[in-house]
């Protein structure tokens, strides 16, 4: 594990010293991100009006580390912010960053601890399907993207047993079982064809130990997927199964997000079993719950966007086990946006992506394979002559940390992210 202590750039003098930040303890917000290879603590203060990050921690750590190692770096995060200012921000009793308590003679601890958390890995998907370029090719190109790994495909043959493809999943261990095949409108035979597969993948996979039992998804001929799911729950006596829309649907792309949206929604969930993210979860304002990295970083590119007026933003958080890149853009006549998510292995460009908009916010190491934007946006605004920067980049990798507090305050997450974390095409701070 390696410790990167990382100084604040000045703010022009207007920064709190050292001694007088007690003085704005209950106003305080200590931003926490906990990932599989890295820890960060921001802390925040009001000044002159304005919250600024007065100071950062991160905590680099290698592959293959338990998520109780990451709560730890996590913790040393922390302390290292206690000793760069020497307050108290961690309250070695309750196990807890200190919060602050009216009523003492003197002030101690922040006003709020707010903490963003992903620190499961990406899901294991064993798929299996009909043919080839069909079934199996939709299968993976619904995956690209999601918060997943792939890796297994499986076609049935005649000399196949279920034995063989017990030992299999046995090695594999996967976390989603997926099924896909048959078209839709196609009849009988496409339904039998799907529904045969799946008996088989189902005879072999309760052979698996309860505890190593995955998620069965079905997203193959829509007709069959209830009688699939059936079958499943008898022979793992209610094992977690569920269904999604065919992506061999005429749909498409709408078919390919709802698989990716079942794989996000699981992902979630097994995060938030994962005895490390409980301890994190405990740890934060009741106002606000424990948000994934994902949804934090999705959330500061659709602020950015509207705080810039912008039709459309894609941004990128490069982290260090996955990189996450976001497409917001205004729907005409509505109060929501539209946002595509797609996880991506670091240093990958995938097909996927080719029809979305130049990347223009960054997060963590500008990748040499997406060039930076020469012209600025167009803006969505009434003035669409305005000249604004080409891009944003945070360097320091602090987006997802600081937008955590975006849950219970927008404003001031835009604010930190404007004064102190967003770079405007890299030849200064941004001003909002």
């Amino acid at each position: 594990m390696s410790i990167t202590p990382v100084s604040p750039s000045p703010v022009s003098g207007r920064g709190p010293s050292a001694a007088s930040l007690a003085d704005f303890a209950p106003k305080s917000i200590l931003a926490l991100a906990a990932e599989p290879q890295r820890a960060v603590a921001v802390l925040i203060e009001p000044v002159e009006g304005i919250n600024r990050m007065v100071g950062w921690q991160t905590v680099d750590l290698p592959a293959q580390t338990s998520p109780d190692e990451c709560v730890g770096a996590l913790i040393q995060a922390v302390k290292r912010l206690e000793k760069q200012f020497s307050i108290s921000l961690w309250d070695a009793e309750q196990d807890r960053p200190r919060l602050h308590e009216s009523g003492p003679a003197f002030v101690e601890g922040v006003g709020q601890a707010v903490a963003v958390a992903d620190l499961m890995p990406l899901l294991r998907v064993w798929m299996a399907g009909l043919s080839g370029g069909g079934s199996l090719a939709a299968g993976e190109a619904a995956l690209a993207g999601a918060l997943c790994s792939p890796i297994a495909t499986y076609l049935p043959g005649p000399h196949q047993s279920t034995g063989a493809l017990a030992r299999e999943l046995r090695a594999l261990r996967p976390d989603v079982i997926l099924i896909v095949g048959g078209y839709e409108q196609i009849g009988f035979r496409s339904q039998e064809q799907v529904l045969a597969l799946s008996r088989r993948v189902i005879e072999a996979a309760v052979q698996l130990p309860d505890d190593d039992r995955p998620l069965f998804c079905f997203a193959g001929n829509s007709q069959s997927g209830s009688a699939a799911l059936a079958r499943w729950e008898e022979r793992t006596d209610g094992g977690a199964a569920v269904v999604a829309d065919n992506v061999l649907s005429a749909a498409g792309s709408d078919s390919e997000t709802a698989l990716r949206n079942v794989l996000e929604r699981y992902h979630w969930q097994q995060s938030l079993r994962i005895p490390a993210m409980r301890r994190i979860d405990g740890w934060v304002d009741r106002s606000a719950a424990l948000p994934s990295t994902q949804w934090a970083f999705a959330q500061a590119v659709r602020l950015w966007m509207r705080r810039h007026q912008l039709p459309a933003l894609h941004g990128l958080y490069a982290g260090a086990d996955r990189w996450l890149h976001v497409w917001a853009w205004e729907i005409a006549g509505e109060d929501y946006t539209g946002l595509r998510i797609s996880s991506v292995q670091p240093g990958e460009r995938p097909a996927i992506l080719a029809e979305w908009p130049p990347l223009r916010l960054v997060s963590g190491d500008w990748p040499a394979q997406w060039p930076r934007p020469a012209q600025p946006p167009a803006t969505a605004g009434p003035d669409r002559t305005a000249a604004g920067p080409a891009y944003w980049w945070d360097p320091l990798g602090l987006v997802p940390a600081v937008s955590g507090i975006g849950q219970t305050s927008p404003e001031a997450a835009l604010q930190v992210l404007s004064a102190d974390i967003l770079f405007e095409g890299g030849s200064g701070f941004a001003i909002a």
